[in-house]
């Protein structure tokens, strides 16, 4: 038996919305997830000896400057008149589609409902994150690289005036 993108994105949208769980260790066959939620007290167990040496590739990302309003905290309400893009699931942020790449958005673009405005990355997979709504970026809350959590608000879209 083998675990799916899809079996894998449940797996930490149970761990992200469980209370009284930290962490969460599924092995099935060979593979092996550890999860933990951030600021969760104790430390992981430690994985028994490789036969071979496991590296952690991070992608380089070269300083690209894009005009972002980040305030990487958490924005618990939408403030009136404008709509929330969400994170569907834990992972990490991205505003561009590579590091060569220009940002998907940035504070003033005009987007249309379904358009990609970024990207959540989980274990190497990158999800595409749609715009629900016609309208402008009014602000982007987290920066480029950073961790998000489900249903964390990314960006807030003013939705264009119909008529």
């Amino acid at each position: 038996m083998t675990l799916s993108h899809a079996d894998v994105r449940r797996i930490l949208e149970i761990l992200d919305t469980a209370e009284n769980l930290e962490s969460l260790d599924v092995t099935v066959g060979e593979f092996e997830l550890h999860a933990r939620k951030p600021g969760a007290a104790g430390s992981m167990r430690q994985p028994a000896a490789q036969p071979e040496v496991i590296r952690a590739i991070e992608p380089a990302t070269p300083a690209v400057h894009v005009p972002v309003a980040a305030v990487d905290a958490p924005l618990a309400e939408v403030p009136p008149g404008l709509i929330a893009v969400r994170a569907p699931m834990v992972g990490t942020f991205y505003l561009r589609p590579s590091p060569d790449q220009p940002a998907f958005v940035e504070p003033g673009s005009v987007v249309q409902a379904g358009d990609t405005v970024c990207l959540v990355e989980v274990m190497k997979m990158f999800n595409s994150v749609q715009a629900h709504a016609a309208g402008t970026i009014e602000r982007i809350l987290i920066s480029d690289g950073k961790p998000v959590q489900h249903d964390q608000i990314v960006m807030l879209i003013k939705p264009a005036k119909e008529g």
